[in-house]
């Protein structure tokens, strides 16, 4: 239940209902600032210490190109008219 943005790649594994942005490789070394629902910064973790975590987004910030992750609050669901097999 995890939504990859095209081009975008992880050297980790992630739990459920995340999505990473377009473009963005997530590797064990990867530093990210977590922030919590509050939008408060949690800290700078390594990809590694995040492996696992669900419902997450992960993008860069647009302004100095640092890898963030926040709360996904919402679902992740495929097209199934897009994906049938028919």
């Amino acid at each position: 239940n995890c939504l990859l943005g095209a081009n975008s790649g992880l050297g980790i594994p992630l739990g459920n209902n995340c999505i990473v942005e377009a473009g963005l490789y997530i590797t064990g070394g990867t530093k990210i600032e977590l922030f919590d629902s509050a939008k408060s910064s949690k800290g700078i973790f390594k990809g590694s210490e995040l492996s696992g975590s669900s419902d997450l987004v992960f993008i860069r910030n647009s302004l100095n190109g640092s890898v963030i992750a926040r709360p996904n609050k919402s679902s992740v669901e495929l097209n199934t008219e897009l994906h049938s097999n028919d």
